[in-house]
């Protein structure tokens, strides 16, 4: 699931997963490790959230991200809000 991501984060590519039930369609930023763990921080462009309104910033736990798919669609990256920042590694990031 990495190296998919890892593919649509260089390519600038949408990808649909799902994450707790939920369908989601997402511009992917940035992947990376939060206190040992691996999370996506994508800008959620379409699909279902429980924790409010559409487009806007979502970051999940790899762990929890299932059915990733990769799709043809492209996007431009998003100015990340500060209080996104923090990573304890980056792995891959927005050209």
């Amino acid at each position: 699931m990495e190296t998919l991501l890892e593919q649509a984060i260089r390519e600038r590519r949408l990808v649909q997963f799902q994450l707790h039930g939920l369908l989601r369609v997402a511009a992917p930023h940035v992947l990376g490790r939060l206190k040992g763990v691996t999370h996506l921080l994508s800008f959620q462009v379409r699909g279902e959230s429980k924790s409010g309104g559409l487009p806007n910033w979502r970051r999940a736990k790899l762990a929890e991200i299932t059915e990733l798919i990769l799709l043809d669609e492209r996007f431009e990256p998003q100015s990340m809000p500060a209080q996104l920042a923090g990573w304890d590694e980056v792995l891959v990031r927005t050209p």
